[in-house]
């Protein structure tokens, strides 16, 4: 039987406890040698009267209780107790895809990292189950074994990016064995939730499907993204997209949901497809399917531990402490000064109490929003603007109430250049009076990004009035106030300098052919052939500038289209003369 829960944290308190006993008695030391000097052979009768036999008594108290509540902080234990302890034998994995098609954007900020927050909220919801990750793509990989550790699975997770895997596609047939593997050492109903878009390039589904019925185990399927379909995009280590990519033919490949493959793998398992609307929502539909199927548990008092005892000891500590405010020097005279003297050593005891409350409450807010919102800190810190984005949306669903995390949010937005939803989160902060100023004053810069004006002048006002000493949102106040005022007056100064120039013109050329008498000077027709060439050259150039633009978006429309209706793709090509696309894309 171990005394004590944390002998660690006993050690490293006794430690400290013997120092301060050490200081203290110097201390105390010095302090008779000072006072021997002063007061010489009359010390003793000084030292032996009530008053100093009280002020020794309250720093024994002081001490003792001091070294109660280090000794509760250590958490005594003895006698044995039973804890109820649950055996669950429903277990739960859930795999996710992580091909190069997860990276399309008809999602923002992308379909995988939609796909890890709802890993996350499915992991919230299933806390009381085992639950176990697989990353898949043409091969598929244990990503976390079955565990019951939230924090395990939100880390492994958070590592999924697209493309991450060596073999790319999609074979939803691997992921389901792998699954089915895992799955087979446990007894009961086995879950399987598939968190994909559906492209499938498994040649084996339909007999690795019927395995997964004899064995019992319930595929759940999540489609991610959209039946219209988008570009996949091909990305640099910055995160900026390069290219988008193409097939073996040089066609650009188009993933879209493919609904139907993902209703067919739920319906041969008996299980249900769940479109995609958000983490929370679909978490919570998941939940409720598999809280329908008839999951075993046994439940009973069976394991042994010891009782925690740390309330005997911080209750004489806060009762010696009671006992040593009640004791005065000077007896028990009720006066003005007394109730002045009470309130300091109250102050000074509330000061200890705020500390031992901050302790417990650092340790909710780690169980809580507090450790999504660090994380968010990290990847920010490392400019994971996407990462940050994931971690601090988690810490807001778990606290909406704290506007530090919408301040954060805000930030996320801005620096991935969505400037509009940056300024919602900047002013759903501005709630919070210790940062108002802050928010006000990103919330202009935001706007500004943007275009508005007007509402980043508005912004950058709001954050003078919390904080005028403020210097760059003067500076910023100022430029936004000179750009609108040179918009504003930029047409009205642009024809008045055109209507000179034209003035100007004309009077020299008065004043030449004043000069030439009338004729004869040739120079001035050939300069005004010459720029009036220039600006048709010009203008010939912004025309097929503009034309190519269109051919682009023209061409990248019809890509998708052929990729959406390849009959129709094939009926232009034989028009055209050429051999038609592909009929099945690669999964990338």
């Amino acid at each position: 039987m171990e005394l004590f829960r944390y002998p660690s944290v006993l050690l490293w308190q006794a430690a400290a406890f013997a120092g301060l006993l050490f200081f203290r008695y110097k201390a105390e030391e010095s302090r008779q040698t000072a006072a021997r000097l002063i007061f010489g052979a009359s010390l003793d009768r000084i030292s032996s009267g009530t008053p100093a036999a009280r002020r020794r008594l309250r720093g024994l108290l002081s001490i003792t209780a001091l070294g109660l509540a280090a000794l509760a902080a250590a958490g005594p234990q003895w006698g044995v107790e039973l804890s109820p302890v649950t055996d669950l034998k429903g277990n739960i994995v859930i795999a996710v895809d992580a091909s190069l098609s997860m990276g399309a954007r008809d999602l923002k900020p992308d379909r995988l990292s939609n796909a890890r927050l709802l890993l996350g909220a499915i992991a919230e919801k299933f806390a009381d189950y085992r639950i176990g990750v697989v990353a898949f793509a043409g091969d598929a990989y244990v990503q976390c074994p079955l565990t019951t550790d939230l924090e395990a699975i939100t880390y492994f997770s958070s590592s999924l990016t697209p493309g991450m895997l060596p073999s790319q596609g999609t074979d939803l047939a691997a992921a389901i064995e792998t699954v089915s593997g895992m799955l087979s050492r446990y007894g009961g109903q086995k879950v399987m939730v598939l968190i994909t878009d559906g492209e499938d390039h498994s040649t084996g589904l339909d007999t690795t499907l019927k395995l997964a019925a004899e064995q019992n185990m319930k595929i759940f399927t999540i489609g991610i993204g959209s039946p219209d379909g988008e570009l996949i995009p091909m990305t640099d280590s910055s995160g900026n997209t390069m290219e988008y990519k193409k097939d073996k033919a040089g066609k650009t490949v188009v993933s879209r949901l493919d609904e139907a493959s993902l209703i067919k793998i739920a319906s041969r398992t008996g299980a249900a497809y769940i479109h995609y609307s958000g983490p929370d929502t679909a978490a919570e539909e998941v939940r409720r399917a598999v809280s329908e199927l008839d999951l075993e548990k046994s439940k009973g008092k069976g394991r042994n531990g010891f009782k925690n005892r740390f309330q005997w000891p911080l209750a004489m500590a806060l009762l010696l402490l009671l006992i040593e405010l009640t004791l005065m020097e000077k007896g028990y005279k009720l006066e003005f000064s007394g109730f002045k003297n009470i309130a300091a050593r109250l102050k000074g005891k509330a000061a200890v109490l705020a500390a031992a409350l901050l302790l417990g409450a650092s340790a909710a807010d780690a169980a809580g929003s507090g450790t999504d919102a660090r994380k968010g800190n990290s990847a920010y810190g490392q400019s994971d603007w996407p990462k940050a984005f994931e971690c601090y949306s988690r810490a807001l669903e778990k606290d909406p109430a704290d506007k530090r995390l919408n301040f954060n949010l805000g930030d996320a937005f801005y620096r991935m250049e969505e400037y509009g939803k940056a300024g919602e989160f900047f002013e759903q902060s501005a709630a919070l009076p210790k940062v108002a100023a802050k928010a006000y004053f990103n919330r202009g810069n935001a706007l500004y990004k943007s275009g508005d004006l007007a509402g980043a002048i508005a912004s950058y006002r709001k954050s003078l009035a919390f904080n005028p000493s403020d210097e760059n949102a003067k500076f910023n106040l100022q430029k936004a106030l000179e750009q609108k005022k040179k918009d504003s007056d930029g047409g009205k100064n642009e024809k008045k300098d055109k209507d000179k120039d034209k003035d100007k013109d004309k009077k020299d050329q008065d004043k030449k052919d004043d000069k030439s008498g009338g004729g004869g000077d040739k120079q001035d027709p050939q300069k005004q052939k010459e720029q009036e060439k220039q600006r048709e050259q010009e203008k010939k150039k912004e025309e097929a500038k503009e034309k190519s633009r269109q051919i682009l978006e023209m061409m990248k429309e019809r890509e998708k289209a052929a990729a959406r209706d390849p009959e129709a793709a094939q009926r232009a090509a034989m028009q055209a003369g050429k051999p038609p696309p592909e009929n099945r894309l690669e999964d990338w």
